[in-house]
């Protein structure tokens, strides 16, 4: 009888209690229960950030996925035709370099080496043009022997496969060509058994070693089909079947183990099905896409793989899940409803944490008591506490609940150079600025600040470019200044290493970045669009921003202290709110803010999570 350790290649080992980071199909006796246990590994969808493009009008079906899961690529695209190229890093997506031609394409490769082949190019010209992408620009290759789109790839840059596919726009013919790249040329290898158009493929599968499955023939709307072939390099083999025949679907993985999601089952209809493939057979899993969708590329391992675009009004924007089949569970980042403030307000200062925040003072229509109002928060509901010493009204702010500060203002006529100091129960004034300003941008802790840009004095809403530091009673002067001039600025940080976004500079509002060391500031990684009034929160090197304005925006962005890439949006779309700035890029709050309309909403971000499946007691019965 063959052992656990010859199965296993361990021994099955004592603890007093379950052991953490848990292997698949790890066995361990418990001396405390006095039972054997094992852990589950677990297959699950959960949705990823939202892509940049973001709406089901900007290029999401048919274009080009490459890589895997935390490094992969989605460009080109057709509603309407696109040229966009963006990043994936597991987290959130970033713009890379444009496709020389605008069209539906697909191919294969990784995110930093992949091959665009074929396709449809705008206004609907069917083009066997290829290019290939070095992770941030692409430059033109051989061309395909057959012009053709809707084809599978699969390999590698210097070894890939483009097989099957349509010679014409209308899809009214289904081919059986295959064709090898050798990074420089095509040549043509043996055909498919059924010609078809709109296969699956397993996506990290070798040029020697690939994996198609499903499409449909011609002409449209064809028969939907659930063939599986194998390709050894040299000859095409037909292996078993797919359980639920579909076209258009998603594929990861590889010749021995590989998915299969989603995809059109044709007329009517789409599938939310997985499948897995062990090498010879296919089983249904209970893992199921949260919407049926189809026309989207394959991406990824059968552990970890990425379903990108696919039409379905009924999932507007985003379209984004991922799929990890592992001994955890992994809860993607998202943005929850809170309890509303006692008193709608925008362009307060907000300070704090998610679970202890602070929103003080802002614009509200009733007469001046109301810019004077303190809230305090604490992750369940909003109380409102002792008033400011001074009104604030278009002023910023940082620090804790039990620490916090507040700057500058507006308050028709005047601009103010008050700064007020709060102990967690009383408001207090202590120092003034050396510059009346308002909108101004502040980050930092209560004894060590810094307040930078903002609306002037002379004459009222000049912008200013200047930055001072605060050390808990007075401010100084210091010498850096903005390279751009502007308010409605966004800080974030500490007084050494801090990160100004956006803001409403002379003549609009700018897309600019810039970072402070403490003494100077440089130009950074521009923000995906420009935009003032957005909620902040992190440090330089893991930051977050959300909503903004113009627009009235939901969208949320990460920073890594180079380049910024999307997370879940917000429910509320809105501009000029209030922010607990001392959390995190995982854990922070939005409240407040103006939608249109003076808003009260309060939202909390927990960024993604982790957990190990719990272990479970192996019985004989």
């Amino acid at each position: 009888m063959t052992t656990y350790k010859e199965i296993f290649g361990k021994q099955i080992k004592n603890y007093s209690s379950d052991p953490v980071n848990n292997a698949e199909g790890q066995v361990w006796y418990n001396s405390t229960s006095n039972t054997f246990k094992t852990v589950v590994v677990s297959g699950a969808w959960s949705s990823g950030s939202a892509m940049i493009r973001n709406t089901s009008t900007a290029g999401a079906n048919h274009a080009l996925g490459a890589g895997i899961q935390t490094a992969a690529i989605y460009a080109g695209g057709y509603s309407p035709y696109t040229n966009k190229t963006e990043h994936y890093n597991g987290t959130g997506w970033s713009s890379g370099g444009n496709m020389n031609l605008t069209r539906i394409t697909t191919g294969f490769g990784t995110e930093t080496a992949a091959v665009a082949a074929g396709g449809i190019t705008f206004p609907g010209t069917v083009g066997g043009q290829v290019e290939e992408y070095d992770g941030s620009s692409w430059t033109t290759g051989n061309a395909l022997g057959t012009a053709r789109p809707y084809g599978s790839g699969s390999g590698t840059l210097t070894a890939g496969l483009y097989a099957g596919g349509s010679p014409n726009a209308s899809a009214a013919t289904s081919v059986t060509n295959s064709e090898e790249y050798n990074g420089t040329n095509w040549s043509e290898g043996n055909d498919l058994n059924t010609a078809r158009r709109f296969l699956g493929s397993a996506a990290t599968a070798p040029q020697t070693a690939a994996l198609v499955f499903g499409g449909d023939n011609a002409p449209a709307p064809g028969t939907v089909r659930s063939f599986t072939e194998t390709y050894d390099g040299t000859s095409w083999t037909e292996v078993g079947d797919l359980n639920t025949a579909r076209r258009n679907m998603g594929g990861a993985g590889n010749q021995t183990s590989a998915l299969a999601f989603g995809g059109s089952l044709g007329p009517p209809g789409n599938s939310n099905a997985t499948e897995n493939w062990d090498g010879s057979s296919w089983s249904t899993s209970p893992a199921t896409l949260a919407n049926a969708r189809d026309s989207q590329p394959s991406i990824g391992t059968s552990t970890a793989a990425l379903f990108v675009g696919g039409p379905n009004p009924a999932f507007p924007g985003g379209w984004v899940e991922e799929y990890n089949f592992s001994t955890s569970t992994v809860t993607t980042a998202a943005w929850a409803s809170g309890e509303n403030l006692n008193t709608s307000r925008s362009y307060m200062a907000g300070m704090g944490t998610q679970t202890a925040a602070l929103a003080a003072g802002g614009s509200n229509p009733t007469p001046a008591p109301g810019r004077l109002f303190t809230e305090e928060y604490n992750g369940d509901s909003w109380t409102t506490v002792n008033n400011l010493a001074a009104i604030g009204d278009n002023w910023s702010g940082c620090g804790t609940q039990t620490a916090a500060m507040g700057c500058g203002g507006y308050l028709s006529p005047g601009v103010s150079t008050a700064t007020q100091l709060y102990d967690g129960t009383n408001w207090t004034t202590s120092g003034t600025l050396n510059t009346a300003r308002y909108n101004s941008g502040t980050f930092g802790v209560q004894t060590s600040a810094v307040t930078v840009g903002g609306g002037g004095a002379s004459p009222v809403g000049v912008r200013l470019n200047s930055t001072e530091h605060f050390n808990g009673s007075a401010w100084t002067a210091v010498g850096g200044t903005l390279n751009t001039a502007r308010r409605v600025v966004n800080c974030f940080g500490t007084q050494t290493a801090g990160v100004a976004v956006g803001g409403n500079a002379n003549p609009g509002i700018v897309a600019n970045v810039e970072e402070y060391n403490g003494s100077s500031w440089t130009n950074a990684t521009a923000y995906p669009s420009a935009k003032n009034g957005m909620g902040v929160s992190g440090t330089l090197t893991a930051g977050l921003s959300f909503g903004g304005s113009p627009g009235f925006t939901a969208e949320t962005f990460g920073y890594d202290g180079t380049s910024w890439s999307t997370r879940p949006a917000m429910a509320t779309a809105r501009a000029f709110m209030g922010a607990a700035n001392a959390g995190s890029n995982i854990s922070t709050a939005a409240f407040g803010g103006y939608t249109g309309a003076l808003t009260a909403a309060t939202e909390e971000f927990t960024g993604e999570t982790t957990t190990v499946n719990p272990a479970r007691n192996i019985t004989t019965s």
